[in-house]
């Protein structure tokens, strides 16, 4: 029972982990996105809210898949796992 305790609580952790990266990926990409289109498309662009605006659309699209493609990294890494397990016995 406590091993499948901690098996819960060390996945959950996991996949905390895989959501928070993408988060973090999604927040960056939308700042260096807006700050390139800013430059590109405007012709005195406000830097601050452009990275503001950025981070934020990032961090929301960014969440919106967060929390399913972690749960396929998380079955992908506990299937490999799972078959490296079965070549070792």
């Amino acid at each position: 029972m406590l091993n499948i305790l901690g098996q819960i609580i060390r996945w959950f952790f996991i996949w905390l982990c895989f959501v928070f990266i993408i988060c973090l990926a999604g927040a960056f990409i939308g700042v260096v996105s807006h700050l390139l289109f800013g430059l590109i498309f405007i012709d005195t662009p406000d830097y601050k809210c452009q990275a503001a605006l950025g981070f934020s659309n990032g961090l929301r699209y960014s969440g919106v898949w967060a929390g399913g493609l972690s749960i396929v990294l998380c079955v992908t890494h506990a299937r490999k796992e799972y078959l490296q397990a079965q070549v070792k016995s």
